[in-house]
């Protein structure tokens, strides 16, 4: 008994244990449960059980007129070649009942491709995680600012840590930040360039907006810093990539 002839019954259908108590049978001969079970190593209640198997397959017969104990002995190894053939056309079948409902399942896949997951968070933990998030990724960022969170100093400490694990990390921010008087930003601005941060700014009337866009990768993260702190972070290609669009169209203007 070779590892290439189970490897042969099993494209016939049958388990590694069946084929091993089959070929045992082949090469031995009628025999008990017992003795098969301890030539096997198959633990014996496994050894009735795919006797059982066989039996109802057709290729092991059992013997009781023998004497007290039950004998079995192999069926003409023909029966395979039978089994082998049903199993072709049960294969072929499935094949052709896959294929007819391929086209739904693409289907949808491709709409849970396409559907957005979105996440909200309320507090500080959403700026924690979208943070978190930006150095798990490592990808390069855009962000619109708020002047808002300029007044929120429960933030401010998260936002200039941020920055600075961003600049370790050689993350790279273009941010668009709304002119107005006063301190403009978490950080200072002749600090940009150690911080790897390229920025254009805009009259705050133009762009006094009370939430902060952030976009990297596949996700738009906005956080509202007017009244509650509120994060809705949403993974969407996509989107993603609208922000994106709509953040070089701001970027590339001349006011």
């Amino acid at each position: 008994m070779t590892e290439l002839d189970e490897k042969s019954l099993g494209a016939c259908g049958l388990s590694a244990e069946q084929a091993k108590i089959y070929l045992f049978l082949l090469g031995n001969g009628m025999s008990p449960a017992k003795g098969i079970s301890l030539k096997t190593g198959i633990g014996r209640p496994l050894t009735y059980k795919i006797l059982e198997q066989l039996t109802e397959l057709l290729l092991v017969e059992k013997r009781e007129d023998v004497g007290k104990v039950t004998f079995f002995r192999p069926c003409h190894p023909k029966r395979l070649k039978e089994l082998a053939s049903k199993r072709k056309e049960e294969m072929e079948h499935s094949s052709l009942g896959l294929q007819s409902a391929l086209g739904l399942l693409t289907s949808q896949f491709n709409a849970l491709q396409d559907k957005p997951n979105i996440k909200f968070f309320e507090g500080e933990e959403g700026i924690k995680h979208v943070y978190e998030d930006i150095l798990a990724t490592g990808r390069d960022i855009v962000i619109i600012t708020s002047p808002i969170h300029e007044g929120r100093q429960e933030v401010l400490h998260l936002i200039k840590e941020q920055v600075k694990k961003q600049a370790e990390q050689n993350i790279k921010t273009r941010a668009i930040t709304p002119h107005h008087e006063g301190k403009i930003t978490a950080m200072p601005i002749d600090e940009d360039e150690k911080h790897l941060i390229t920025r254009k700014m805009v009259p705050s009337e133009k762009l006094n907006i009370p939430a902060q866009i952030i976009v990297y990768e596949d996700k738009v993260a906005i956080t509202n810093f007017k009244e509650s702190l509120v994060t809705v972070l949403v993974e969407s290609k996509y989107i993603a990539e609208t922000f994106r669009i709509m953040f070089e169209y701001i970027w590339d203007s001349k006011e």
